[in-house]
């Protein structure tokens, strides 16, 4: 469990548990209410870590019960919810493929060190068309042979 949700683990042990369990709507405001010592800023940065991680998106499951502080059931997870909860996890790990690329970019990463659902939504690179490209070496070699046919040519 994340570290910044620990003191409200402890207060509502029925609430914060593992496997976690959606919680209700506005639960911020409850907690807020009920212990009006604890800042506000630092209860709302911990709920939301807690409710944004896939861990908790995956609970968002349609029909699935919603608990208050002691555990209560109060509402249920809308398909809407869950639509949204499934688009929240994609990106996350679109976000992850694309930092697991670029830590790899200097370890030389192949298309085989992905994840295998990705690889078919990676985009593969597309061969040149034509002959290799030319460093400045080849350039002024290739320049300087023109010159010469040139010359030659006169």
């Amino acid at each position: 469990m994340h570290e910044g949700i620990a003191p409200l683990a402890e207060l509502y042990r029925k609430c914060f548990r593992q496997p976690g369990q959606p919680l209700k709507i506005g639960i911020r405001n409850d907690v807020i209410a009920w212990h009006p010592e604890l800042q506000p800023g630092l209860i709302a940065s911990a709920l939301r870590t807690y409710t944004r991680s896939v861990g908790y998106l995956k609970t968002l499951k349609a029909g699935a019960v919603r608990i208050d502080l002691e555990g209560n059931p109060v509402g249920t997870v809308t398909a809407a919810d869950e639509a949204d909860a499934e688009r929240k996890i994609a990106k996350a790990a679109r976000r992850a493929a694309a930092k697991a690329i670029e830590d790899r970019k200097g370890k030389s990463a192949t298309v085989a060190d992905l994840p295998s659902d990705l690889v078919a939504a990676t985009p593969q690179p597309i061969a040149p068309a034509g002959p290799p490209r030319l460093g400045l070496a080849g350039l002024k070699a290739a320049a300087q042979a023109r010159r010469a046919r040139l010359v030659a040519a006169k």
